[in-house]
């Protein structure tokens, strides 16, 4: 009994010291690592995941591969004036868009475009912004909203401009070649190339192809918007109680409602990461 109790407390002992060489290497190859080995990989991950601006924090914004600046302030005179066609365009409330409008657009990521805004008579509440800086407000959207929240629909739709999403979505299409020569040989706003390009842009209009944009450009827009806004003086709370009127509105009669409110995101998402970027923007 006495030798096979030796060669059990034997055995043990060897165990005890394989054990603590192995846990000594351990935390010296810890010490002598790197921090950030410390540090479990998803962490970086969860907070690039928990930020939905993250995509567009660092982007920069220009015309290459796209339409020249020149050009598309063409294509914006050809598009409006199709709108004119298409809309009633009013003075009504012009000046109070002007006034805001254009305080927001200095404030943008692209302050050196001559933004143009216009007031369209519609029941519908809604915004709306084309190439060449023209951004369009309906009258029903200019009663519902006081200032701030009016700073925010018209700096999202800056934000549209900035980010030259219509631009992108017309580069993608068939007609693009096409459209893009026709500009190119425009000289003046008449003449039977006018024309031509006026009938393919109706349509593109008409189907609410230039207007109506991803779920990724309407987070970008409003990223933009409420950044562009505060930059301006605005209270960008104003952009989170503007979505909920819109909300409300909805709940109401989604009717009302035009292509402002009813593109991705939800409004609860918008609202969520509104708040969470105006919070962001109080930190610094």
């Amino acid at each position: 009994m006495k030798q096979s109790s030796l060669r059990f407390t034997f055995f043990a002992l060897l165990a005890a010291a394989a054990l603590y060489t192995a846990t000594v290497q351990s935390v010296a190859l810890l010490r002598s690592a790197p921090d950030k080995t410390l540090v479990p990989s998803t962490a970086a991950a969860s907070v690039q995941f928990d930020d939905p601006y993250s995509d567009f924090r660092k982007a920069r914004y220009s015309n290459a591969g796209l339409l020249s600046e020149g050009d598309e302030l063409k294509l914006g005179m050809q598009l409006h004036r199709e709108v004119t066609k298409k809309f009633n365009l009013t003075n009504l409330g012009l000046d109070r868009v002007e006034r805001v409008g254009q305080r927001c657009a200095k404030t943008s990521l692209r302050p050196n475009m001559l933004y143009k805004f216009h007031v369209v008579q519609s029941r519908e509440i809604n915004g709306f912004s084309l190439p060449g800086g023209h951004v369009y407000i309906t009258t029903a959207l200019l009663r519902l909203a006081n200032d701030n929240e009016l700073a925010s629909v018209l700096a999202h739709e800056i934000g549209h401009i900035v980010a030259r999403h219509s631009l992108k979505t017309l580069q993608k299409s068939q007609e693009y070649d096409e459209i893009a020569k026709s500009i190119g040989e425009l000289t003046g706003v008449a003449g039977s190339a006018a024309r031509d390009l006026g009938v393919g842009l109706g349509q593109m209009l008409g189907s609410q192809l230039l207007t109506a944009h991803s779920r990724d450009e309407e987070r970008e827009a409003d990223f933009l918007g409420v950044r562009g806004m505060a930059r301006a003086g605005f209270d960008p709370q104003g952009m989170i109680t503007m979505f909920q009127k819109l909300q409300r509105v909805e709940e109401q009669d989604s009717s009302l409602l035009g292509t402002l409110f009813s593109d991705h995101p939800d409004a609860g998402e918008r609202i969520e990461n509104t708040r969470s970027e105006i919070a962001r923007m109080r930190r610094r």
